[in-house]
């Protein structure tokens, strides 16, 4: 399978504009990573809610995704 489409939210885009540059380097690399494995990735879902979750640092990343269409949902 070719890389997810990363769609990423007003509201990640806020967040993650706020962070620092080596922090924003360090989460796209993950997430450009989750996206090239997307349908052989460990998804861990985030207990009580629907998201799943993506460690990075102490920085968690939540994201769904929709494996037929090749879409990643940040």
């Amino acid at each position: 399978m070719a890389w997810a489409l990363q769609i990423w939210s007003p509201v990640f885009c806020r967040h993650f504009d706020r962070l620092p540059p080596g922090v924003q380097a360090d989460i796209t690399r993950k997430v450009d990573e989750l996206g090239k494995r997307l349908a052989n990735w460990p998804h861990e879902r985030l207990q009580g809610r629907p998201e799943f979750k993506l460690r990075v640092g102490d920085y968690r990343v939540l994201y769904d995704f929709d494996l037929a269409a090749g879409k990643l949902y940040l």
